[in-house]
């Protein structure tokens, strides 16, 4: 177990429970058990896409590597989560409860686990917690509404960039996208031959890598922003 002190400093990082007290966390120790738990990197799922989200789960420390298949199976989103972050609290109450994505560990993690039973009866009744969820949750709620917004697109280059800016809601780094062309141009509404000639010159000025069947983005939020300011 480790020392408390160091414990604390941790869990004051993490979102939703930034701003709360030592006496708190101190109340909420026998019932949460906010002990950290350590886990090596492994290529197996420690959470799986459509697995009911029963439990409010904290990367703490380390990197997840998350990984979305689109409901028609027509594409594959796969980025990485760094801690400090809290995983879909977005997805633990609702109409389907369930999680989004499959996450496997890229380097050794450490992480907080706390069933959703006790969030009602322990972390809602602090204040502080209450308005840091609604904070997070109405972040998450307005990102995706504003991803849904019309928007007047000129070009081919621009409705690529808008797409892809849609799949990679608060990414950073690099983020990988396994999609085919045809599927692309049914998606942003132009020729396999047009989306193949625009990825080919991404991939020769490098924002770009292009591979058979998905290409990698080197940078996501630049390669968004260059969207945004041709917008």
């Amino acid at each position: 177990m480790q020392d408390l002190s160091t414990r604390y400093a941790l869990l004051t990082r993490l979102p939703l429970l930034q701003g709360i007290s030592s006496t708190d966390l101190l109340g909420w120790e026998d019932a949460l058990r906010l002990d950290l738990d350590v886990f090596p990197a492994s290529n197996l799922p420690l959470i799986r896409q459509g697995e009911p989200c029963s439990q409010l789960i904290f990367l703490v420390e380390g990197e997840l590597q998350r990984e979305h298949h689109s409901a028609d199976n027509r594409f594959t989103t796969r980025s990485t989560l760094r801690g400090p972050a809290v995983i879909e609290v977005d997805r633990l109450f609702g109409l389907k409860p369930t999680y989004e994505y499959t996450y496997r560990i890229q380097t050794e993690v450490k992480m907080l686990s706390i069933r959703k039973s006790l969030v009602g009866s322990h972390l809602m009744k602090s204040e502080v917690f209450r308005l840091n969820l609604l904070n997070t949750l109405s972040a998450i709620a307005q990102k995706k509404a504003a991803a849904l917004l019309p928007v007047q697109l000129n070009n081919v280059e621009e409705r690529l960039r808008h797409f892809v800016g849609t799949l990679f809601q608060d990414c950073e780094g690099e983020v990988e996208l396994f999609i085919m062309m045809n599927d692309i141009a049914r998606y942003i509404g132009d020729s396999r031959l047009i989306v193949s000639k625009l990825l080919n010159r991404l991939h020769e000025e490098r924002s770009i890598r292009l591979g058979r069947g998905h290409f990698t983005i080197y940078d996501i939020k630049a390669f968004i922003n260059k969207y945004n300011s041709l917008t």
